[in-house]
């Protein structure tokens, strides 16, 4: 049985699944139900009603509950948001490999992919998602208008001696999901549309061997969640080496560089537009001597608004004086090569004009609904490859911006051991290795952010470690990162063989990049 390189884009109102072999991108709600009398999970309309007819008690923002450690209770069982996040992501998976079972052939480059959307009521039906559904480099994208006003690695266990991530635990009241025993929230009521695809057939067994490489995109990276989703994966039954984890802002950059260089030779840009978000999203590429960077930054934007403010003509109208707005302060006086619009807004461009006449001027504009999620699949393949379709350095919310390195002789010659590279993923980006100390009681690290005036020299004094003979002070170094501007270093004395055994002595220090 083939294994899957799935994608997945987790937020707190949606969740979707991607591999190439299912040729569709599978779109549920982030929610999960239990039956109240049986050991019974449920995702989707599934869920939906099952509450809707007081048979399932539905927990929802689960990404939120997770990001707080939070719990829920069910039937009177407290349940961990990390064991709830298990059961969704079981009954997304298994959902997803139902469909790459159930749909044979892999679509050639270019064709279209379509959205399965399994969603509340009143959720609207989904909508063809332009794109290629195979992950490869070159994938197709679907344009809107060109120029022309517009309408329409594996992480160590805890414990292993490496510096642990911090966490924050939410105070009391502040750590509990909304819990829906009946019939959902004013806004989602009404029986489940029948014509919504893949709700009610049961779910296939889910099979944590059918997963070759699993990406998991989260619109922002941090050290408590990145720890939480980790775990899931553990109870998910996928090794850690198979799982990765990135932020909407590097799913961003993969699909974006998947497509043919016409696209990104210049900048771009991104408007993402959902129910509780607006944002806008940069790329720019710096060719260097030696190898080619990739920047890419996300802002949250203050001027975002209800989406249920689209059902009228007159504040359609206030939606889309709003964009111009944004865009005119992003876009004017740079110079794009394209810019793509996702999120649920975006579904239809007709409401907002003007907008799309200032984003077409001089630029080809793009409308992709699984952007991230067919990020995340990109980046699964390419973690499979011998070689890898990306040779770039990548600047970006979840990655290292600085060059960590310390000096060391070899073989009589002086020269710096990279412990961590501008690029890497800070999360995993983990260093344990033994050195000798020759006439210092101190390890200098330099620290090189890309711009080569703010380079300096970190000094960590070895305090409480013995004073011995010349090259006889053996060292374990381990450096881990707290998040992209912190680095954590732990040096213990290991002693030199039987002649100096380990003093015991050790020092822990926090370096800001």
């Amino acid at each position: 049985m083939k294994e899957l390189l799935v994608g997945l884009d987790i937020c707190d109102s949606y969740t979707k699944a991607f591999c190439a072999e299912a040729e569709s991108v599978l779109h549920v709600p982030t929610v999960v139900c239990k039956k109240k009398q049986e050991d019974v999970w449920m995702i989707g309309q599934e869920a939906y009603a099952s509450a809707l007819e007081g048979e399932g008690v539905m927990v929802d923002k689960l990404l939120k509950l997770l990001t707080r450690g939070g719990t829920s209770t069910i039937g009177g069982v407290r349940y961990e948001a990390s064991e709830l996040m298990v059961h969704f992501l079981e009954c997304v998976l298994a959902r997803l490999i139902g469909q790459a079972g159930a749909e044979s052939a892999v679509p050639a480059a270019g064709d279209g992919t379509s959205e399965v959307r399994d969603d509340a009521p009143g959720v609207g039906d989904g909508v063809p998602a332009a794109g290629d559904g195979v992950p490869e480099a070159g994938g197709g994208i679907s344009e809107v208008r060109d120029g022309a006003p517009g309408a329409g690695d594996g992480v160590p266990e805890a414990g292993d001696g490496a510096p642990e991530a911090k966490g924050s635990v939410p105070d009391a009241g502040d750590d509990t999901s909304e819990v829906r025993d009946g019939a959902p929230d004013a806004g989602n009521t009404g029986a489940p549309d029948a014509g919504n695809a893949g709700s009610s057939d049961a779910l296939p067994a889910y099979d944590s061997a059918r997963i070759r490489q699993l990406v998991i995109t989260v619109p922002r990276v941090g050290a408590s969640l990145l720890d939480s989703l980790v775990y899931c994966a553990d109870g998910l039954g996928i090794p850690r080496d198979r799982v990765h984890i990135i932020s909407h802002t590097e799913s961003f950059l993969y699909y974006v560089l998947s497509q043919k260089r016409e696209v990104w030779n210049n900048q771009v840009g991104m408007f993402d537009l959902s129910r509780d978000f607006l944002g806008y999203y940069e790329m720019k590429v710096q060719r260097g001597m030696r190898q080619t960077a990739v920047y890419a930054e996300r802002e949250k934007l203050d001027e975002g608004f209800d989406l249920d403010i689209l059902s009228s003509p007159s504040t359609m109208k206030l939606a889309d004086k709003i964009l111009c707005a944004c865009g005119e302060r992003f876009l004017q006086k740079k110079l794009f090569s394209s810019v793509f619009l996702t999120g649920e807004g975006f579904d239809s461009q007709e409401w907002a004009p003007e907008f799309m006449k200032l984003v077409c001027a001089r630029r080809k504009v793009y409308a992709e609904q699984a952007l991230f999620v067919k990020g995340a699949a990109f980046k699964a393949a390419d973690q499979v490859r011998e070689k890898t379709q990306y040779p770039y350095i990548f600047i970006c919310d979840g990655r290292l911006d600085t060059t960590v390195s310390i000096k060391v002789q070899h073989n009589d010659q002086e020269s710096q051991l990279v412990l961590a590279s501008a690029g890497d993923s800070w999360y995993e980006a983990r260093t344990a290795l033994e050195v000798i100390l020759d006439h210092q009681q101190y390890i200098d690290f330099l620290i090189s952010p890309p711009d080569p005036k703010k380079r300096k020299t970190v000094r960590l004094t070895l305090e409480g470690f013995p004073e011995r003979e010349d090259k006889t002070l053996r060292v374990e170094i381990r450096v881990a990162f707290l998040d992209g501007n912190t680095m954590a270093v732990a040096v213990k004395d290991v002693g030199f063989g039987d002649f100096y055994p380990s003093s015991g002595a050790s020092v822990r220090q926090e370096v800001m990049l």
